[in-house]
């Protein structure tokens, strides 16, 4: 992979070092960096793999973004990276910021880090002086880490490697949790950093060859919940959890419930928002899809992620010519069964190869409080508004006839068209709370527009086309993302401060097309 330098790269010679490493592990060694930045570094050792800096670039990038309440929530609670350190054209590792001192605990006599493994079992004498939750506050913890991964699975991230180790929790009032190791979080569909690794004993028995995914998550989350509330480190899905007494009856009704779900096999687990709903006692729409057909994969550890969909045949269609994206603010002139359809072309996007297998080693736990921002360059991002064909010239001498419904039913419809008349798409329509601020012509129109270019545009470039305000375009877009979003996955996203629009097509294909498909 060609080596491409990133503006928050910093210099792996410049970095003033601690001469005593912090910890080791199989990935890994962390070193304390000297100053009033409160960082460290986590230096990838060569038995690691290669390094996939453009996926590490990713993960600094979207920790600077100061834009959104949801992620600096979500940076509070992770370790995530802030920088890279660079090496002679390699990427070497990474700074994090060090755990806050909230998250130790005295273990053997010692301060350690405080991981869930010690809400799993009975206090031994090397830490039975820890802090110990009541009922009320391992349901709290359990509530905190469902949470946790429902924000990380709204912003697209898949963890991979969730287990008792990488988990970390306040042991007193008021309680908190920190994700660590967050350069073993990958996007939806893209590659790792490195292989990914996973825990013993944590395993989903249905995670495909090709490596983890949302469902892999859905599974260990189910673990989490499942071993944090009856404190036993071995129930699994399937088993009949002994959940720990004082439990509110409706939220052990509702965990049992979940927890016999998640052993289904992939497209059937209860998400992370099922699980928050359950455990503070609201009332639950369970989210039923037929699973969807596994593809054997070969193992090994350069086994291709395949995304789903990804092997699919589509309908031929062509893609329209430049400069006639649709026009969003005028609604089709015709009645829906004489309407001429318009086809575009789905976008195509990488497949990622991956793999797993590899045995967890533990290496330092860094939490990220009190993130040390560095200047991020930014350019321009707003696109002038495609040019709108004009309108075709009548042709004179003989009247315009109707469309006859016969010409209309054998033409093709366009992909926008087939979202909205998909049966997810009417059960989406029936469970977003914001989804009624759109209608669906707007949705198929604003569909095309967007596969019909590059898949994104900017919101100023929609909003004139809406002809409509910048705010309230990006209100539109964002009650879009409650209706395309399906579990939580990122078929629309608003980018660059919420100044770019952009849809994965092969995604969108994917939830609201794959399964009305022959």
């Amino acid at each position: 992979m060609a080596f491409a330098p990133h503006p928050l790269d910093r210099h792996r010679a410049a970095l003033p070092l601690e001469p005593d490493p912090l910890d080791k592990g199989g990935q890994g060694v962390v070193n304390r960096v000297l100053g009033p930045e409160n960082l460290v570094y986590k230096e990838y050792m060569p038995q690691a793999g290669q390094v996939n800096g453009a996926a590490l670039a990713e993960l600094v990038e979207f920790g600077h973004r100061q834009t959104a309440a949801e992620v600096r929530a979500l940076l509070d609670q992770c370790a995530w990276p802030v920088a890279r350190v660079v090496n002679g054209g390699q990427v070497t590792g990474f700074l994090m910021p060090h755990v806050p001192k909230d998250f130790y605990g005295m273990i053997g006599g010692k301060p350690k880090l405080v991981e869930l493994q010690y809400l799993l079992y009975e206090p031994n004498w090397a830490w039975q002086d820890l802090h110990q939750p009541d009922i009320d506050g391992r349901l709290e913890i359990a509530t905190l880490a469902a949470k946790l991964i429902d924000l990380l699975h709204t912003h697209g991230w898949i963890v991979g490697d969730l287990s008792f180790r990488n988990l970390l929790w306040r042991p007193g009032r008021p309680y908190k949790v920190c994700m660590l190791d967050c350069d073993g979080l990958r996007r939806h569909g893209a590659e790792p950093v490195l292989r990914q690794a996973h825990t013993p004993d944590w395993n989903d028995p249905h995670q495909p060859s090709s490596g983890p995914e949302l469902d892999t998550d859905r599974y260990k989350l189910a673990l989490l919940i499942g071993r944090v509330l009856s404190r036993t480190a071995s129930v699994r899905p399937g088993d009949e959890p002994a959940l720990l007494p004082g439990l509110p009856d409706h939220v052990v009704t509702a965990v049992r419930e979940l927890f016999t779900r998640a052993q289904g096999p992939r497209g059937t687990r209860p998400i992370a928002a099922e699980w928050v709903q359950a455990l503070v006692g609201r009332k639950r729409i369970a989210v039923t899809r037929p699973p969807r057909p596994q593809t054997s994969v070969p193992t090994g550890p350069a086994a291709p992620i395949h995304l789903p969909g990804s092997g699919r045949v589509g309908v031929p269609v062509s893609r329209p010519a430049p400069g006639s994206r649709p026009s969003l603010s005028q609604p089709p002139s015709l009645p829906p069964t004489e309407r001429s359809w318009t086809p575009v072309s789905p976008l195509s996007g990488p497949t990622a190869p991956a793999g797993d297998g590899n045995r967890r080693q533990h290496v330092s736990r860094i939490d990220g409080h009190a993130i040390c921002r560095l200047p991020v360059a930014q350019g321009p991002v707003c696109s002038q508004p495609a040019p709108l064909a004009p309108p075709p010239a009548p042709v004179s001498g003989t009247p315009a006839q109707p469309i006859a419904p016969l010409a209309a039913a054998a033409a093709l419809p366009t992909l926008g068209q087939r979202v909205v008349a998909s049966d997810t798409y009417a059960e989406q329509r029936r469970l977003a709370p914001r989804g009624g601020v759109v209608d669906d012509d707007e949705v198929a129109r604003l569909i095309d527009h967007l596969a019909a270019g590059s898949g994104r545009d900017s919101v100023a470039t929609i909003a004139l086309l809406l002809t409509d305000t910048a705010d309230r375009t990006v209100l539109l877009m964002r009650a879009l993302k409650n209706l395309l979003n399906v579990e939580q996955t990122d078929v629309i996203m608003l980018k660059d401060g919420d100044r770019t629009v952009e849809l994965n097509v092969r995604l969108l294909e994917e939830q609201f097309l794959e399964e009305d498909e022959p």
